[in-house]
């Protein structure tokens, strides 16, 4: 299946100009017209007006019907229709409106208003296996719709949301991130809520937290799998009543957010642990959003180094090297791995040796051609040495002298490390 396929013409009397399909599904888009009077059904089956391939969804699994009052049905289907978290009853229409997430088996089925025949078409967007995931945020922006964005650490969720805001509605209010794992649970409580002065020890003034601070825009909620049952409790409630209370406050205060959240974690098992709470994670999946890891999108490494280079030189040397990394770290690790390596440089072009990777093994991986490495590390010690030498080196701008005072030792010294663990000299400028 590829991108913009055409669907199969529903049963109906024509298009509607109201509400239309939207569908992720194996790696393609696609968008069908709910017709103001008829149906369209969606199922695995070539039954189905709109046949999709995820495994999870029955051959013909729910009907659409567009008109005054669009509903959706489930067909008796084997893994069950959602609409807002809420499992539906077999053979029940429900009533759907724009901006809805119809979730048919795991298939995620966005109802929006359909685009003007006239409307421009969406901007180009990167090729490649990122996307489908542009193609995607792009898609879900404009709404009010929460978004879940999954991925490792390091892949550029924050990115992601970056990308939901700017092309939201809400792209002039406030974009505000929290980092759920940073905080112990009182403080979180009064960053997400805010709090009276006196509300506890140290409260010696009144504060907003940021779901009152962000109003009219978008909070980002990074490691939303860490934040505390008793938070999360919270937090639902918030987001349901569309108000917050603060520590110590009596009358709640209105809010009107959208909600990004981000994780590493798996959540559906954090449910079923009994750590994360069902009826929230309903509420932030309005849209899921995975996004790939590095070592999954190799032909990026390239643009992105150039990227993270500035406008310092990369030899192909230097670029095969990358490209043979397995990048647990992701992204975040390509980009600390060449800003070292510029500053390393000292102002000419960044060549292989430049380049320091926390595996040693990633030589027999990389280009026939040989590269110089770092020797093998003994121990965690030594890891954690070279890290040190790194920074301080990157923070000196690859000033030897400054570097060696502020790792305590000597200049000389400094040197007999850096020659030790193979790692190259700063060139001088």
């Amino acid at each position: 299946m590829t991108d913009s396929t055409a669907a199969p013409a529903p049963r109906g009397s024509g298009a509607s100009e109201g509400l239309e399909l939207v569908v992720f599904d194996g790696g393609s888009l696609r968008r069908l017209a709910l017709p103001p009077r008829g149906e369209v059904t969606v199922g695995r089956g070539d039954e189905a007006d709109l046949r999709v391939e995820e495994p999870s969804v029955s051959r013909v699994h729910a009907r659409f019907r567009g008109g005054k009052e669009p509903t959706v049905e489930d067909l008796g289907s084997s893994n069950g229709t959602r609409v807002a978290g809420v499992a539906l009853e077999a053979h029940v229409p429900h009533a759907i409106a724009a901006d809805l997430v119809v979730v048919i088996g795991d298939l995620q089925v966005v109802v929006r208003e359909r685009r003007a025949p006239n409307a421009p078409p969406p901007a180009s967007l990167p090729q490649g296996s990122m996307s489908a995931v542009h193609r995607l945020v792009d898609l879900v922006a404009p709404s009010d719709l929460a978004v879940l964005v999954l991925g490792e650490t390091g892949v550029g969720k924050e990115v992601i949301a970056h990308r939901i805001h700017e092309r939201s509605k809400r792209k002039d209010g406030p974009l505000l991130f929290l980092n759920c794992a940073a905080l112990p649970e009182q403080t979180l409580e009064s960053e997400l809520f805010g709090h009276e002065k006196g509300a506890f020890t140290g409260a010696a003034a009144s504060k907003p937290g940021l779901l009152e601070s962000a109003d009219g825009g978008t909070v980002v909620l990074d490691e939303v799998g860490e934040m505390p049952l008793p938070v999360q409790a919270k937090l639902l409630r918030a987001l349901d009543a569309g108000e917050i209370t603060r520590l110590g406050a009596v009358k709640p205060r209105k809010i009107d957010v959208r909600v990004v959240a981000a994780t590493n974690r798996d959540l559906g098992a954090m449910v079923e642990e009994g750590t994360f709470r069902a009826d929230l994670l309903y509420r932030l999946d309005g849209m899921t959003i995975h996004v790939p890891p590095l070592r999954d999108r190799r032909e990026e490494i390239r643009g992105l180094t150039e990227k993270f280079a500035g406008a310092v030189a990369v030899s192909e040397a230097a670029l095969k090297k990358l490209e043979a990394h397995t990048w647990p770290g992701n992204v975040r690790e390509l980009k600390k791995v060449v800003e070292r390596a510029a500053v390393l440089a000292a102002g000419g072009a960044i060549d292989a040796d430049h380049i320091v990777l926390r595996s040693a093994s990633v030589a027999a991986a990389s280009a026939s051609a040989p590269l110089k490495t770092a020797a093998p590390l003994r121990d965690e010690r030594e890891r954690a040495e070279i890290e040190a030498i790194q920074e301080a080196l990157a923070s000196c701008n690859g000033n030897q002298t400054r570097a060696a005072e502020k790792l305590g030792i000597a200049r000389r010294t400094l040197i007999e490390k850096l020659d030790r663990y193979g790692l190259p000299r700063p060139r001088k400028t």
